[in-house]
C-alpha cells in the first residue's frame, strides 16, 4: 500500500508484469461505463494528498489535476504527492493540527471514521461511481454500516524465487509448505545465496507477518472479533521465523531491522537472494526488475500445512475525504473526474496495480497477468482495517515486531505487548 502500502497489497502464482503496460504515456481520458453527472457551476478549491508509488506517480496527478481544472476552471486542486514513509509520519500530525487535506490517499480510514472527521462515501461519490466498486471492496470499506473508504487499489502478495539460484542449489519446485521452504533455504544459502529475505523492519512488517501468521492458522482477532496477537498459533509462528533466521541461518543478517523495499527487493533484484515475499505488480517491477538481468517467477505463499485452505493478501489503499471544511460537492466532482475510467485506468496501469472498479477490470480481463490478480482476490485475507485501533496496531508491529528476532529475547514477550497496544489502542 502499503506505505506503500502499501501497499496490496497475495499469495499468487502470477509472472511478470508487461513495462510497456506499467510505463504507458501519462494520457488523461474521459471515457467511462456509464456517464457521470456534471458538477457546472461549482466554485471552490480543494487540498488533495495522494501517495507515491512510484517516479511515475506525481506526473500523473500532475496532469489529471491540469485536465480537471481545464473542465472545471472555477475549481482549483491543491495537489500534493508525498511519498508512503514520509505520509504516514506527517497524516498523525495533520489530524492533531487540524491541516488535513479535503481528500487522502491512505489506508487506515477507520480511525478517523471513528472520530466522526470522514465523510460517508456516499456523500462524495457519484451513485455511477459507487456501483462501480467490488462488493468486496465496499465492505472491507465499512464501519458499522457506512461505507467511509473509497477503494483506491489493490495488489496482491507472492512468494518470488530466483530461477538460477534454484538450479545452482537443487531445488526443482517452488515450496508449498513450510518445511520445504526451510529446507530450500538451507540449499540455497549453501548455494551462495539469501536463501530467504524477511523483511521485518519498520517499513511494512505487518505484511510480512500477517503471511506468515495466516499461514500458521492464526490471525489478527478471533472469531469473536477479539485482538489474538499473541495467540499459541502465533508465538509458533514467531519461533519458526527465529529458526530459520538463527538456527538455521538462511536468511539474511538482522530481519528485524530490514525493510522490504530497501533490503530484500532490492537485494532480490541483484540475485543475491533466492526467495522473498513480493508483490508480482507495481513498484516491484517497475521500480526494482524492469532493469534486472534475474529470471524470476512466483507462487502461491507456503503453508505449515496443506490443510490451511491457501489464501491471498488483500491489500487495499483507499481514499478519504474529510469533511471539516465542508466541501463535499467539490469533493465529488473531483472524485467523480479521477474514477471516469479512461482516468483510472491510466493510474492503474502505469503503476501496475490491480483495479478496484468492475468497469476497470473488465478493460484488463485480456491482459494474463491482471486477470489472474483479479481471481484471486476472492480469496484475499484483509488487514482488520474496520477496527480503530489498527492504526495503533500497525504502527507498534512495525517499531516492535522485529525486535523479537533477536538471539535471546523471547517471542512471546513481544507478542504480548503488541496485544496490549492492540486492546487498550495506545
Amino acid at each position: 500500500m502499503s506505505k506503500k502500502s502499501r501497499h496490496i497489497a497475495a499469495a499468487a502464482g502470477l509472472g511478470t508484469m508487461s513495462l510497456g503496460l506499467a510505463l504507458a504515456a501519462p494520457a488523461v481520458a474521459g471515457g467511462t461505463a456509464s456517464a457521470t453527472p456534471s458538477h457546472a457551476g461549482l466554485s471552490g478549491s480543494i487540498n488533495v494528498v495522494m501517495a507515491q508509488y512510484s517516479s511515475l506517480t506525481a506526473p500523473y496527478w500532475k496532469s489529471l489535476v491540469k485536465a480537471f481544472e481545464q473542465k472545471y476552471p472555477s475549481i482549483h486542486v491543491a495537489l500534493r504527492v508525498i511519498d508512503w514513509n514520509t505520509l504516514l509520519q506527517q497524516v498523525p500530525t495533520m489530524i492533531q493540527t487540524h491541516t488535513q487535506p479535503d481528500i487522502l490517499n491512505f489506508n487506515n480510514y477507520s480511525t478517523y471514521a471513528s472520530a466522526g472527521l470522514l465523510f460517508p462515501a456516499q456523500q462524495v461519490l457519484s451513485a455511477q461511481v459507487e456501483a462501480d466498486f467490488f462488493p468486496a471492496f465496499k465492505k472491507s470499506d465499512t464501519l458499522k454500516g457506512t461505507q467511509y473508504g473509497i477503494p483506491w487499489i489493490a495488489s496482491v502478495r507472492a512468494l518470488g524465487y530466483n530461477k538460477a539460484a534454484f538450479v545452482k542449489a537443487g531445488i526443482s519446485s517452488p515450496p508449498k509448505t513450510w518445511a520445504q521452504l526451510e529446507a530450500d533455504a538451507i540449499k540455497a544459502t549453501k548455494a551462495g545465496y539469501v536463501g530467504y529475505c524477511l523483511p521485518l523492519g519498520s517499513e511494512e512488517a505487518q505484511a510480512e507477518w500477517s503471511l506468515w501468521m495466516w499461514s500458521n492458522g492464526g490471525n489478527w482477532v478471533n472469531a469473536k472479533g477479539q485482538w489474538a496477537i499473541n495467540s499459541p498459533q502465533n508465538v509458533a509462528t514467531l519461533n519458526f521465523l527465529r529458526k530459520l533466521a538463527n538456527t538455521d541461518q538462511a536468511t539474511q543478517p538482522n530481519p528485524g531491522s530490514t525493510d522490504r523495499t530497501s533490503g530484500c527487493w532490492a537485494e532480490f533484484a541483484t540475485g543475491k537472494v533466492a526467495m522473498t515475499e513480493i508483490m508480482p505488480l507495481g513498484t516491484f517491477q517497475t521500480s526494482f526488475m524492469a532493469k534486472s538481468n534475474v529470471k524470476w517467477a512466483s507462487s502461491p505463499w507456503p503453508r505449515s500445512s496443506l490443510k490451511i485452505p491457501a489464501f491471498t493478501l488483500g491489500v487495499q489503499d483507499v481514499l478519504m475525504a474529510f469533511k471539516h471544511s465542508g466541501h463535499a460537492p467539490l469533493d465529488k466532482a473531483f472524485l467523480d473526474f479521477v474514477y471516469q475510467k479512461g482516468n483510472y485506468l491510466n493510474f492503474v496501469k502505469r503503476e501496475g496495480f490491480l483495479p478496484a472498479t468492475n468497469s476497470a477490470s473488465s478493460a484488463l480481463k485480456n491482459n494474463p497477468v491482471d486477470a489472474t490478480g483479479i481471481a484471486l482476490l476472492p480469496k484475499a485475507k484483509f488487514y482488520p482495517l474496520t477496527n480503530p485501533n489498527w492504526t495503533v496496531v500497525q504502527s507498534a508491529v512495525q517499531s516492535q515486531l522485529g525486535t523479537a528476532m533477536a538471539p535471546g529475547t523471547n517471542p512471546k514477550t513481544v507478542l504480548d505487548s503488541l496485544q496490549r497496544d492492540a486492546v487498550s489502542g495506545r
